[in-house]
């Protein structure tokens, strides 16, 4: 397994990658495997800003992809790995977006070591590799795709209005990121940033239905086996659920975004880890944290260094890791964990 080594940082502006875009034609933007609203805004805005400028783009996904994130990418094709392969073209540029972690592209590593001179980078969290040599880090953004938004402020591309445009592809990313504004990355950035977006006529509350009020069945049945397998750690919240689960309510991965927040409602609860075995022998781990409670800096518990110990990362209060070991291991490595906290 590839682990984080070195800084990770920015290492180029806005206007040398806006360089390297203008004198490039053909151009795959890619992310991190089994994308989220984040990732897929990043993604498909990149490829219609630089569509709408004559550049030949394309997307390319690692999946899963969600049926709602699907729905919502509108009129843009989602283009699989698993389904189609490597571009038979060889590109001129390649953008990697929302992530810089070898751990998260496994499947293009070959591939994009391979093309290492041609790749730049956009991203904004705090733990990643060296996967692109020109990059821009941007960790005071809540979502990747208010990084695109600094990047076509630079190269004057539109963000165009109503359904299909750049400004709703971005919109998605942001909105999901935060909570729809719920969450504490929320800022004074991102409400300017979401008012520049609404501006651009795009229609909110389809936008939220189609990414939050479209779930399967199986959904609420692994809601209840989570909830089942709840336990407490001083104030952490620790969940599972197994294959078996997935196997008994023919649930899937997909079936369980967001839900690691559920037990953030309660008052004694500053964090919450779900840990998941679709594949016995991987081991999935989702971190949230709240901020620290009022003139209480130490209830403070950051994700993004608990999710380090697994060779993950994210941010303060979101992160995740693949650990391939069993659960009930990686279980109690995360009990020991907290318990020395």
């Amino acid at each position: 397994m590839t682990t984080h080594t070195g800084v990770y940082e920015s290492t180029a502006s806005y206007a040398e990658l806006a360089d390297r875009i203008n004198n490039a034609q053909r151009i795959v933007v890619t992310t991190h495997r089994k994308p989220d609203g984040d990732a897929i805004g990043s993604v498909v805005g990149l490829c219609r800003g630089l569509q709408s400028i004559g550049k030949d783009a394309t997307n390319l996904f690692i999946g899963p992809v969600e049926h709602c994130l699907r729905m919502a990418a509108g009129d843009t094709p989602i283009n699989l790995y698993e389904e189609i392969g490597l571009p038979e073209e060889e590109p001129d540029l390649i953008i990697v977006a929302d992530t810089g972690a070898w751990t998260q592209l496994e499947a293009l590593e070959k591939w994009l070591r391979a093309n290492r001179d041609k790749v730049i980078g956009l991203d904004h969290h705090a733990n990643g590799d060296d996967v692109a040599v020109q990059r821009v880090v941007d960790t005071s953004a809540a979502a990747c795709t208010q990084v695109v938004m600094e990047l076509f402020e630079e190269m004057g591309v539109s963000l165009g209005t109503g359904r299909n445009s750049v400004a709703e592809a971005l919109f998605i990313g942001l909105g999901t990121d935060t909570g729809w504004f719920r969450f504490s990355n929320a800022d004074a950035r991102c409400f300017a940033d979401a008012s520049k977006l609404l501006e651009q006529k795009i229609d909110r509350y389809q936008l939220y239905r189609a990414l939050e009020e479209t779930a399967r069945p199986a959904r609420m049945e692994l809601l209840q086996r989570m909830l089942a397998s709840l336990e407490y750690v001083g104030s952490v919240a620790i969940m599972s659920l197994r294959s078996i689960d997935f196997q008994e309510t023919n649930g899937s991965s997909l079936d369980l975004i967001g839900l690691v927040n559920t037990p953030m409602v309660l008052d004694t609860v500053q964090a919450a880890v779900l840990l998941t075995d679709t594949d016995p022998t991987v081991t999935k781990m989702s971190f949230r944290s709240k901020p620290s409670l009022p003139g209480a800096p130490d209830t403070l518990i950051d994700v993004n260094k608990l999710a380090n110990k697994f060779d993950g990362g994210g941010h303060v209060h979101a992160a995740g890791a693949r650990v391939f070991a069993p659960l009930d291991e990686v279980k109690q490595r995360l009990i020991d964990l907290i318990q020395d906290l």
